[in-house]
Formats: structure tokens, sequence, C-alpha cells
């Protein structure tokens, strides 16, 4: 199938999910990133291209190609995610996946969860798109093999792997409200050992976050790091460690329109992980992993607050290949969390005790995953969920699929213990989804359509936190990609309805209606491609008083190969300078241009 640089991720969603409609034996590759060059491990948390649950991957290349600058524009471009933005670069954004909000999803750094545990929620704005390697998004209840967090879905960041030999590389944009990004790297290895260590820096002057506060520019800066180093010991046994900090200084409008706030933060993960082939059907694997999020707020120059919070994972994993068409995975997970602040909480730490089994299988036509976890947390006590997925293959390249599966997601610190207003005895919100499918490919054509419902009680209502709400929300989705006459053609949209069934109102802060068009070409030396994104209206309140017009965003780009070498890009976002909210009150990022210069040797 003919493609340009940059294959689209749902090509690649396609390509593994026909790849191997058999179960994969497992051995231990040369190195365990090999797996992900052919597999995706998040979506049935194991090495698998026998995918159900409906699934899309970013690579590198797909990054490098549509030019996008942050995490949360570059997740908002993909099926039945939709993102809310108070304020432009490294200001404070809201995911929703299939309606879920950004609690109901968990976030991994390179198998390790990353999200804030008295918010709940993970700091996108915060994560350089430099240092990832690829994404996996996998759509629909996970927590028949996560636990917590995964009502919505999973997203798993990967950071940037080694290669073999030395490979320098390095990055230079600048562009409108004084935006200025340098980076610089270096990607090597043997046959034994491979490493990358790259750094980072992003800051940009700003626009006015809010239309009513203190009329300054609200600027953005951030720092990174990260690192990452692979070791074969022998022909079983793989060993591995990686790191990744961001720092912050944001600049945002407070309650005082005459003062200056500012935050600084730190987000940082770090892991290390074995892997052992104890036989020819036995992989044992171990990841032993830390977060931390942590912030600290300032007004005119003067200290106001501290949040630091660290969670703290320890994971075993067995897979065990009975035969190649069957395989389990048995697992443990002990996980800890631990909060310090200048606030006064009524508890700073907990735990939570786990153990998950899957089974994967193909008999004939038929392929399907079961799952059954039970979490044991220190703060609400147990707690099971199980998923179950069936696949059937009509003809060549085309299957039905049907999800269904169980998924909560655990109160926060804030919820349960801020000072004077939390909830001790709050319950954990809970769900039950199903949906069905099917995925199709034909000749230049891949495309997948999904249909879904998830029922969601004990809905902690925002402030002051109580379980007081049930929701339901229906949704399908669709996504294409395909070439014509030389272009790429990649598109998507979804359309839902979260509804709050307790009033009948609709869900604040959702998009109804999302569309995502990307086409792409390339004539020798030159690239070029355009984006479309289409919302629809949103409302910003829970009765439904507030609502947020629909907007539509054209963005361009263009690249030259300079040299073998060198290359220069140039693109353009919002290109028709639309005004828009996704949060009210604050403004969102006008028309802005980037030109960058990459050395990334062959």
């Amino acid at each position: 199938m003919k493609t340009s640089q940059g294959l689209s991720a749902l090509r690649v969603s396609a390509r593994l999910t026909f790849a191997a409609i058999a179960a994969s034996t497992f051995s231990l590759p040369t190195f365990a990133d090999d797996y992900l060059d052919t597999l995706t491990v998040t979506t049935n948390r194991m090495p698998s291209d026998n995918l159900l649950a409906p699934t899309t991957v970013v690579t590198r290349a797909d990054i490098e190609r549509l030019q996008i600058n942050d995490l949360p524009t570059l997740l908002s471009r993909q099926p039945g995610i939709d993102m809310t933005v108070s304020g432009g670069l490294g200001k404070t954004t809201d995911l929703y996946m299939r309606g879920s909000n950004a609690r109901q999803v968990l976030v991994l750094v390179d198998g390790v969860k990353w999200s804030s545990a008295t918010k709940g929620v993970a700091a996108l704005q915060h994560f350089p798109v430099e240092q990832i390697e690829r994404i996996e998004i996998v759509r629909g209840s996970r927590s028949g093999l996560y636990g917590s967090e995964a009502i919505g879905g999973v997203i798993q960041i990967f950071t940037r792997k080694g290669q073999q030999g030395f490979k320098p590389y390095a990055k230079l944009s600048t562009g409108t409200h004084s935006t200025q990004q340098a980076s610089a790297g270096v990607s090597g290895g043997n046959e034994s050992t491979r490493y990358n260590l790259s750094f980072n820096h992003q800051s940009t002057a700003g626009i006015h976050a809010r239309e009513d506060k203190n009329l300054d520019h609200d600027g953005y800066r951030n720092n990174s790091v990260s690192a990452r180093i692979q070791h074969k010991l022998n022909d079983d046994i793989n060993i591995g460690a990686n790191f990744v900090r961001s720092d912050g200084l944001n600049d945002y409008d407070g309650s005082t329109v005459s003062a200056d706030y500012h935050g600084e933060s730190v987000q940082q993960v770090l892991g290390a992980n074995a892997d052992w082939q104890v036989n020819d059907s036995w992989l044992l694997s171990v990841l032993f992993g830390e977060s931390r999020d942590q912030l600290e707020d300032y007004k005119n120059k003067t200290f106001s607050s501290e949040y630091n919070t660290r969670h703290r994972f320890v994971n075993i994993s067995n897979a065990i290949t009975i035969n190649p068409n069957h395989t389990l995975n048995l697992g443990l997970d002990y996980e800890v969390d631990d909060v310090e602040s200048t606030k006064d909480y009524q508890e700073t730490s907990r735990d939570n005790k786990a153990a998950y089994i899957s089974w994967q299988a193909n008999a004939a036509k038929h392929s399907w995953l079961l799952s059954a976890r039970h979490d044991d947390n220190e703060s609400f006590g147990s707690h099971n969920t199980g998923t179950a997925e069936w696949g059937y293959t009509l003809q060549d390249n085309l299957r039905f699929v049907v999800n269904a599966g169980t998924a909560f997601q655990a109160p926060t610190f804030n919820q349960l213990y801020w000072p004077t207003a939390g909830d001790p005895t709050l319950k954990p919100e809970e769900s039950t989804s199903f949906s069905f499918g099917l995925q199709g490919s034909y000749g230049e054509i891949d495309w997948g359509v999904n249909a879904y419902q998830n029922k969601i009680k004990n809905l902690i209502a925002s402030w002051p936190p109580k379980n007081v709400n049930k929701a339901k929300i229906k949704g399908i989705e669709f996504d294409v990609a395909t070439t014509l006459s030389g272009w790429d053609i990649a598109a998507n949209a979804s359309f839902l309805k979260p509804e709050d069934e307790e009033t009948g109102k609709v869900l604040e802060g959702r998009a109804q209606r999302l569309l995502n068009l990307n086409i792409d070409n390339n004539w020798g030396d030159w690239s070029a491609g355009a984006s479309w994104k289409l919302s629809g209206h949103r409302y910003d309140d829970a009765d439904n008083n507030n609502r947020l017009g629909g907007y539509g965003l054209v963005d361009l780009r263009a690249a030259y190969q300079l040299t073998q070498d060198w290359s220069l890009q140039a693109n353009v976002s919002n290109l028709f300078d639309k005004e828009y909210q996704t949060n009210d009150g604050y403004n969102s990022l006008d028309r802005v241009a980037m030109f960058t210069v990459l050395y990334q040797p062959k």
C-alpha cells in the first residue's frame, strides 16, 4: 500500500489489526522496544497485533509531519478525543475521551501511571512532544486490565528510544507571539545496548488568557529532558531504564485583576524494567516506576501555595503462551500515592493492591479477550472489574467486534480529604459499557466504525464532591484513511450524546460533534499538507445555560528536504484567525505561524 512519509495513525492501527489474526507466541526480541515496531502493548496490556478494542497509534513520523508542538492539540486530532484549553500554550487543559472526563482516562508514560493524586488528572500541557516516540490510544473501558481511571480509555506515551549507531539530532523553531523552541539529542547503540538522551526548551509570550482579567500577555516557559537506555544481558534477559522531567513556568490570570499570578510546575516520570524469557512459553516482566506532579503558585512573586504528589508503582506480569492461539497474562500491581501540601489534607497517603488475569485467544474466524481484576484500595476497599471482547472475521480484512466491560474511578485526594469540603465516605464512580463495530481494509482504504454506550453511576459532583449523579453516554465514531492521486487522506468523526440521567441535561464541557481531516502529499524533496478541524457547540455549565459556539480551524504545513540531513518546515495554524472559546471566559490561540530548521541524520 503506497503511503507518504508519516503513515497515518489509522493505517498503523489497521495494519496492526489485520497483520495476524492468530495470537503471537511470546519470545524476547533483541530489545523490548522492537515490539513497538509491529505490535501494541497498551490495548491488551501485553504485546499484541490482534486488537479488538478501538486503538490509534501516533508515531514519531506523524508528529513531525503534522508539525504540532503541544500534546493537547496532537491528542485533539485523534478519534474520540476532545480537549478544552484555558488560554493558550501551557495553560490548563481538560481531556474528554468518548465523553468521559480527564479523571476517567488513564494516562501512562512508559508503563507508569502519570497524574496528580490531588486533582486526578495528568497535566498534558506540560509534556513536550519533542520527547515522544509514540502514543497508543485505546478507547473504551480498560479497568479490567488497569484498574482505576480507565473508564473512557487509556493513553500511553512512549518516550524517544535509541537506535543502532550514533545519531545526533536537533530542532530550532520560531514564530508568532515570540514563540521559540530549541531541542537537541542523541540516539545510539549497538547489538546489546540502545540509548537516547534529549533536551528541549519551549517558550512563548502568550496571549491574554482571560477576556475579563488582567490584559497582559500570559506567557509560558518549559524546559525538559528525557533519557532512555536498554541493555541485553543475554539471549533471555533484557533490562532498561527511562527518565523524563518537565519544568514549566506559567503566567495566568487569577481572582484579583491587578495582581500577577504564576505557577511553577514539575512533571517527572522514571522507571526501570526487566524482561526474562524463562522458557519458550513464559515471559516474566517486572516494572518499577515513580511519577511526580509538583506545583507552586505565586501571587505578585510571593509564594502562596504548594501541591506535591508522588505515585510509586510495581508491576509483575507473566505472559504464558499455552499454544500459538491461546495466551494468558497474570499480573500483580502495587501502588502508593503520597501528598505533600500547604493545605491540611485529612489523609496524605494511600495504597492499592491488585491482581489481574487475561486470556487472549483465536479459533478459526473467532478472536476474544477476557480479563478480570481485583483491586483492594486503602481508602474505599475492594473493587472487581472485567472486560469481555469478541471478534468475528466476516471475510478477509473485514471483522465485526463486540466489547463489554465494567470500570471505576477512585475519588481523588481533593474529593476525599480537602480541608472543610472533602468527603471521605465517597464511593468510586462505576461504569458499565458496551460497544460494537466493524474494522475493514480494502486496497487503498482502511476504515472503522464503532458505536458505544457507557453508563456511569455514583458520578461525583464537581464541588462540593458528592455521589449524586448518573450519566449515560452514547456515541458513534468513524475513521477512514486512503490514498488518492498521491494524496494521503485521513479523517475521523465522532457524534455523541453525553447526558446527565438525573436532569436530562448535556454533560458540561463536551462537544457533541467532532470532525478531523488531514491531507498530505510529497513531491521529491517537497511535502505539503493541511488539516481541518470542526467542533460542535458545548455547554460550560451543568444547567446548560451557558452555550459556547462551535468552530472550525484550518492548518497548513509545508516542508523541504535541503540535504539528506537538513530540512526546513513551515506551518500556519488557525489560518483564518477564528475567535472561539472551549472554556468560558478563556481565549484561544489566534493565527500562529512557525518556521523550523531540523537536523536529522539518516
